[in-house]
């Protein structure tokens, strides 16, 4: 694997993926060529991972995440397309009009899932069941419940790129509103009974949230 190494006088190894996809390794002095080019092969798939997502090919998105699994972007005729294996957008979408077309996708796919899920939860946790919820654009959370719609759940867009263990997480959190409408100690005891990692879930969302931040979904 090719990587450019800059030797000091630190005591760890670190790998950095750069903005055009090159990989640079941070060595302590004296690490030798052999042991870092063993370092790489262990990370491979990490690099492979971020080098893909830090840089695409031509400027544009180049994969993207539908329910946790990612998959390839093309380009071809007509409108967004997803065929089970791989999305299809218009040929001459910059970066922009990509974010856009898939957005737009995603909002139609989330209606459906995640009114499923929705109610699929507010039974379990034996709620009544709410108002259908809206997929938003929204960028600074992943849900939200109440405010002038009363118990009505709103969901970001971005959160059907994420898998189903953290589509689980904000379901519930989000009808744990409809009892707790604050985040005090008696909410997120609800929110456990249901979810008990929801600590874990959160992180990775965290995650989630720096690679679309990569891709250009907030900005």
């Amino acid at each position: 694997m090719n990587a450019t190494v800059i030797y000091s006088d630190r005591k760890t190894v670190g790998i950095q993926i750069k903005r055009d996809g090159s990989v640079v390794v941070h060595a302590p002095k004296g690490m030798s060529r052999a042991r870092i080019n063993e370092l790489l092969e262990e990370r491979a798939e990490w690099i492979r991972k971020h080098s893909q997502e830090r840089a695409p090919r031509d400027g544009r998105i180049q994969r993207v995440y539908y329910l946790g699994k990612a998959y390839p972007v093309e380009r071809g005729e007509g409108k967004t397309v997803f065929d089970g294996g791989r999305f299809i957008l218009p040929p001459d979408s910059d970066n922009a009009a990509s974010v856009s077309a898939l957005a737009g996708f995603f909002k139609a796919a989330g209606k459906r899932y995640m009114a499923d899920k929705t109610a699929h939860w507010a039974s379990v946790m034996r709620l009544p069941q709410p108002p259908a919820p809206r997929i938003t654009g929204a960028k600074t959370r992943w849900g939200s419940c109440g405010g002038k719609g009363g118990n009505r759940i709103n969901y970001s867009y971005m959160l059907m790129m994420t898998d189903e263990e953290c589509i689980d997480y904000v379901a519930v959190h989000e009808l744990s509103h409809i009892t707790y409408k604050n985040h005090n100690a008696d909410f997120y005891a609800l929110v456990q009974k249901y979810i008990p990692d929801y600590k874990n879930r959160e992180a990775k969302l965290k995650e989630y949230g720096k690679t679309f931040t990569k891709q250009g979904f907030y900005d």
